[in-house]
């Protein structure tokens, strides 16, 4: 039976649809900005039954209106444009959706999901590319698979005989060729051209089972209803990478839209009173309702990622979103480090087995590890404690004891093919079959985490990078100043000493020439500071007592800078530091610059907090090998000042920066930094003009990657 013959007998047969006029005049009214409340009334009140749903469906709890609505224009009031174009339009598109009811064997709720789904993330991705006439797009994806009612109405005794195998959508497709000469999407494509509908959608339609390298070349139109059928499918997160080449919006928001269409679809079949699974409507009911309520917290959870400012934040809010979604009871994170050499623990600090997590290390060289398989393969691994064998790494086993459950479920947290750590779920055999059956969502979910910390990740190695970059470049210029300077200041100095020979000792000149030797040599100490902060004069390492050297430093500035300003000094010293080898008088330098300038900078008196800490979580265990990794201190000075300015915050460390207006050249900080950095260390600043100024050091114990024997 060729195509032309099944399409004149469906049309003989008066088995084809009429498009109705009320959902294209709705279509298009509300797409127009000017239409009135009183326009779109008429429009819909001019089918009976339209109008009789639309009441029903307004009155209905999901809704939820502030007041009882007798009246199509009220609605109109009260909903908006789109909302209502939304119900109205999928109450007329009901119409194809019953259209046969002679094959109990034919899934129709599943049927009209797939479709109205597919509608809705066409429309979505149209307006995400400001597609003009998006509800067109909408059309074209709610009916792509009119042609199948079509023909199970027409040719119902042949069809059933299709439905009653174990079917897939291929072979549904062969069978529909091989009985009628025609499958379901090449009947779309006629009807839609019957309904003079846009030529391209009637193309999008019939290329619709392609394979996607034939899409790929293909107009925006037909890709886009392609995507959307493909995203409304059982699994869409799954599917997401296969359609990527055929859009320029990224991985992560084409996973959003999906979210949002599902909650949208699962929405718009309670209001319609659409059974999605078998069982009693207060079953169907509570299902849906608890689906949208999972998938609203999902977008929910990703929303807030998108607006996470640090790694601490994004850890925190992935770690929440799976309790409140899947009901995960506990989440440990093992990132990627620096050098991509190993993967360092983390969880809430809230956590009771938080201090012993943050020191946990996992080399990527363990092929055992189940978390390395994990980030290196990009799946989920899985692994309970039962099930462990004599392959089975000590690491694996030790966190699922701290995890307190049966086992771990491992997450991959990757961006853009770029792994960046994974996520451990303590589960049960329960939990971790239902997080199987989200294993789409999981990942994408993971992809977002990944996102958003390769970002946070990106944009502070970016600002460090471009604050050394600065740094090296006044330093270059400052080495350039003093060379260019020294040489005429040489000679200024051998010819002021020569005038002095030669003029008697008693002559007037030399009164003159003292003077000008005194300026002379005050600019040769400005060269000196200038060079510290250039070239900071670093010696010798060695092991010294980080508290002793604090006492001391304290002990001498109360004497000279503190007592005489009134400022009090504290000094809180954690005995657990052990020596560590850097350049004494270096250290020396930074821990005086600081202190005199929070001293400097408290004129009516205050006070100074000296600390010392080994730095939680600093020192690292690498279980697998029975090592340790070297740990790291931090020298904090506190002050209650006035804090600092904004405008001297954003550049706190570059040379001549400074508030004291012109009582110093503002080398300080920029001299301390120089210094931290030779120290192999890092200095960070937080101040707030409300509770005032603290400056931290980071040191390392001993030098980077040594390890020592547990």
């Amino acid at each position: 039976m060729a195509l032309n013959n099944v399409f004149e007998k469906i049309k003989q047969s008066n088995h084809l649809p009429q498009l109705p006029q009320v959902m294209l005049k709705l279509v298009k009214a509300c797409g127009n900005d000017t239409s009135s409340s009183d326009e779109l009334a008429h429009i819909i009140s001019a089918d009976p039954s339209l109008t009789s749903k639309l009441l029903q469906i307004i009155g209905s709890s999901y809704v939820n209106l502030p007041k009882e609505v007798s009246n199509i224009k009220t609605a109109v009031v009260y909903l908006g444009l789109e909302t209502i174009r939304n119900i109205a339009i999928s109450s007329a598109a009901m119409h194809f959706f019953s259209l046969s009811k002679k094959l109990p064997e034919f899934d129709m709720a599943q049927f009209w999901y797939h479709s109205y789904k597919c509608g809705v993330i066409a429309r979505k991705i149209a307006q995400e590319n400001n597609f003009s006439d998006p509800d067109d797009f909408f059309l074209a994806g709610l009916l792509h698979d009119i042609g199948r009612l079509v023909l199970m109405q027409a040719f119902p005794k042949e069809y059933q005989a299709l439905l009653q195998t174990d079917f897939s959508e291929t072979e549904l497709l062969n069978g529909e060729m091989n009985l009628f000469g025609a499958d379901a999407p090449q009947i779309s494509s006629l009807l839609f051209s019957h309904w003079n509908l846009n030529s391209l959608a009637s193309d999008a339609v019939l290329f619709i089972n392609e394979p996607v390298d034939k899409i790929r070349e293909e107009v925006a139109y037909i890709k886009t209803v392609y995507m959307a059928n493909i995203l409304s499918g059982p699994d869409p997160m799954e599917e997401i990478p296969q359609i990527l080449p055929l859009t320029g919006i990224p991985e992560d928001r084409v996973g959003q839209i999906a979210v949002e269409a599902e909650v949208e679809v699962l929405g718009m079949a309670k209001s319609l009173g659409i059974k999605l699974t078998p069982g009693r409507d207060r079953e169907v009911e509570q299902g849906i309702a608890l689906e949208i309520k999972d998938l609203s917290l999902v977008y929910g959870t990703l929303e807030n990622l998108l607006n996470a400012k640090d790694i601490p934040s994004v850890l925190d809010i992935v770690q929440n979103g799976l309790k409140i979604v899947f009901n995960v009871p506990r989440v440990f994170f093992f990132l990627l480090d620096g050098e991509k050499t190993m993967l360092t623990g983390d969880c809430n600090p809230a956590d009771k087995n938080y201090k012993i997590v943050s020191r946990i290390a996992l080399p990527m060289s363990n092929p055992s590890s189940m978390l390395v398989k994990s980030l290196k393969t990009g799946t989920i691994q899985t692994q309970f404690q039962s099930a462990r064998d004599a392959d089975s790494a000590i690491s694996d086993i030790r966190i699922i004891r701290l995890l307190e459950t049966k086992g771990g479920y491992c997450i991959p947290i990757a961006c853009g093919g770029r792994g960046m750590g994974v996520m451990v779920l303590g589960v049960d055999p329960d939990l971790a079959r239902n997080l199987d059956g989200n294993r789409g969502l999981l990942k994408f979910f993971s992809k977002q985490a990944g996102m958003c910390l390769q970002n946070i990740g990106f944009n502070q190695e970016y600002a460090r990078d471009m604050n050394e970059k600065k740094m090296e470049a006044y330093a270059t210029l400052t080495d350039k100043v003093i060379h260019e300077i020294n040489n005429p200041i040489a000679i200024i100095k051998s010819y002021l000493e020569t005038l002095r020979l030669k003029l008697p000792d008693k002559h007037p000149a030399q009164d003159e020439l003292s003077v000008v030797g005194e300026e002379i040599s005050r600019v040769s100490v400005l060269l000196e500071g200038l060079s510290s902060f250039s070239k900071p004069k670093i010696g010798g390492f060695e092991a010294i007592d980080i508290n002793q050297l604090c006492t001391g430093i304290i002990e001498i500035l109360k004497k000279s800078i503190l007592l005489p300003r009134q400022i009090q000094a504290s000094f809180c010293m954690d005995s657990a530091i052990p020596r560590i080898k850097t350049d004494r008088n270096g250290l020396k330098q930074v821990i005086i610059n600081l202190v005199k300038n929070a001293a400097e900078a408290m004129e009516n008196g205050g006070k100074i907090e000296l600390t010392t800490r080994l730095l939680p979580g600093s020192a690292k265990i690498l279980i697998d090998e029975k090592k340790q990794l070297s740990g790291s201190i931090e020298i904090r000075i506190q002050d209650n000042g006035p804090g600092i300015a904004p405008g001297i915050m954003e550049k706190l460390f570059e040379p001549y920066n400074s508030s004291k207006n012109g009582k110093n050249a503002g080398l300080g900080l920029a001299i301390v930094h120089s210094i931290v950095k030779e120290l192999n260390g890092r200095v960070t600043c937080d101040s707030n003009q409300s509770r005032g100024t603290c400056f931290s050091v980071f040191l390392p114990i001993t030098p980077p990657n040594s390890a020592v024997e547990l």
